[in-house]
This record gives C-alpha cells, structure tokens and sequence, in this order.
C-alpha cells in the first residue's frame, strides 16, 4: 500500500512511492504532462506526504517497515540536500518556518525547515508506539491519536530558556 498524496506547486505537480516505484515532479500544462525529474533515490515516501517549503521537499524515504530516512530534497532537481538516518516513519506538517514530525515511536519532533541540514529544535513522547495515524493542525493546536489516546498540543512560540512547558491535553479513547 502507498498512501503519499500528490503534492502541488502551481503547474507542477510531485508525485511519490515506494516498493522501487519512486517519485517524480511533473509540470502540467497544454498536452501531456512533462518529467521535469524522476527515479527511486531521492523521496519514495511509503505512507506520509511529504511538505514543500522554500523550493524543498521535507518528507520520509523509504518503507516504513525498515526505518525510513527523513530528508530534504530540491524541488527542482530532486537531488537529496541532507538525510536524517535515525528518524524512524512518521508524518510531517509545517508550522511557519518548522517542521513538526510525529514518529511512530509516539514522539513529536520539531525541525527547523532549512536545506542547510537536519536541525533538531524539540522532542517529545506524547503519545505511544504504533502511532501511524496522520495528525491535524488546527488553532494553533497539534491533534494526535495512537490505538489508545488522543492528544491535544498547544504549539506556539518556545518558553523562555528554564520556563515551563505548554500545557498538552490527553484524551483516552473509547
């Protein structure tokens, strides 16, 4: 099964998936579609959809069942900018300037959105593993669920260094 969603940028559209199908980036216009690049190697994402911020690509490479890779890849060209080997599967979303992972692990990760390199801001485990589900950002508030819980995070600005955590809402599921 691959569940990855196109992604749109004008008339040029991402495509990906795995099981050796990979991704390609194709433009549309008057005819058909032209491949501006293509191949296996720089995103085939399994399940999450990857974000595009800034001409580059955040998302997760590979088979969820063997660990996925987190990268960045260049819009344009598809050539991999970084790759983050210790991630794990998750999903992805952007906040401003930030990338905010939840890894099936349970934990949320902020990243800083830059193609310069893998910049972790924060983790946190929220919730447990075999969180698959994809998330909601809503309001300024990240909704999560694994089988058994669904959270509700508050996502703002960081407390000053030393100074208290936002406050996180669980919720047992029924």
């Amino acid at each position: 099964m691959n569940a990855a969603s196109p992604v749109v940028v004008g008339n040029e559209v991402f495509v990906t998936a795995s099981y050796g199908t990979g991704a390609a980036l194709l433009r549309i216009g008057a005819g058909a579609p032209a491949t501006i690049w293509s191949g296996d190697d720089s995103l085939s994402a399994h399940y999450a959809t990857p974000v595009v911020q800034g001409g580059f690509l955040y998302g997760f490479h590979g088979r969820q069942e063997r660990r996925p890779a987190f990268r960045c890849v260049e819009w344009k060209t598809g050539k991999v900018r970084w790759s983050a080997d210790a991630t794990g599967g998750g999903t992805v979303g952007l906040v401003g300037d930030r990338l905010v992972l939840l890894l099936e692990s349970g934990e949320v990760v902020l990243v800083a959105a830059s193609p310069e390199r893998y910049a972790e801001l924060a983790r946190a485990q929220v919730l447990g593993r075999d969180t698959r589900a994809p998330f909601a950002l809503a309001d300024g508030r990240l909704w999560a669920r694994d089988k058994e819980h669904l959270v509700c995070l508050a996502l703002g600005q960081a407390p000053p260094r030393g100074g208290a955590t936002p406050p996180a809402t669980v919720l047992p599921s029924r």
